[in-house]
């Protein structure tokens, strides 16, 4: 396994040589999640890089996720299930200029590819916990006591509950992220979020794909009007 993270000629001494070595043997698919990486002495040596570099680098894939750092015992690529932070890729989004017309149209694709899924793919105990989590929205929303924040985290739930029922790993990370990135835009207790939530739930538990899409289209066009409308109110 050594001669998988040994490269012909000498880089300059950096993390970027490690951190690049592992992704590019993820995608190739020659390491894979669960598998003892070399220890930073053998990969110092492959990669012809400083021990230092080394320890850097799996800093940073550990904080990512990417790598799970076990004193005493080695270091392993990790699972789906070790999700520390997210994906860097993601991560620019944050950090750069927030185009929300593009990211709009982003989470109206997502979404729709997520109904799709959703309507085909879900197990009828799935779609149970599903209604459960838009009883306890209708709940909040009906109830004149409750929080904003309590309203908003069940609606973001209820979302992130459909991305991980349409059975596409992938999908359902990025879709998680995207929700997560407008959860400071969302107020579920303006008026009439509960009707287009409902007649979406409804859709979705009939199994009723063209349903189900139109009043996703809805729930975007209703989410984007009512941001505006804060947004010009100045609130």
């Amino acid at each position: 396994m050594r001669e998988l993270f040994s490269i012909d000629a000498k880089p300059p001494l950096t993390v970027d040589i490690v951190v690049n070595r592992i992704k590019q043997l993820l995608i190739e698919q020659k390491i894979a999640p669960s598998e003892m990486i070399p220890s930073e002495q053998v990969l110092a040596q492959e990669l012809k890089v400083s021990r230092g570099s080394v320890r850097e680098a799996m800093k940073i894939l550990s904080a990512f996720g990417i790598v799970d750092i076990r004193r005493g015992d080695g270091t392993y690529i990790s699972t789906a299930s070790n999700k520390r932070l997210f994906d860097p890729l993601l991560f620019q989004i944050l950090v750069q200029d927030r185009d929300y017309h593009s990211l709009i149209e982003i989470r109206q694709i997502l979404e729709e590819g997520i109904i799709r899924l959703l309507v085909k793919t879900a197990q009828d105990a799935e779609l149970e916990i599903l209604s459960g989590c838009f009883a306890e929205l209708e709940r909040l929303l009906i109830n004149s006591k409750s929080s904003i924040q309590d309203c908003n985290n069940m609606d973001i739930k209820y979302h992130q509950l459909m991305g991980k029922y349409s059975h596409n790993s992938i999908l359902d990370s990025i879709y998680s992220f995207v929700v997560e990135l407008f959860s400071p835009t969302i107020n579920s207790k303006q008026p009439g979020v509960i009707d287009i939530h409902r007649e979406l739930h409804n859709a979705i538990i009939q199994r009723n794909e063209p349903d189900a899409l139109n009043a996703i289209v809805k729930h975007t066009k209703f989410w984007v009007e009512t941001a505006a409308s804060r947004q010009a109110g100045g609130n």
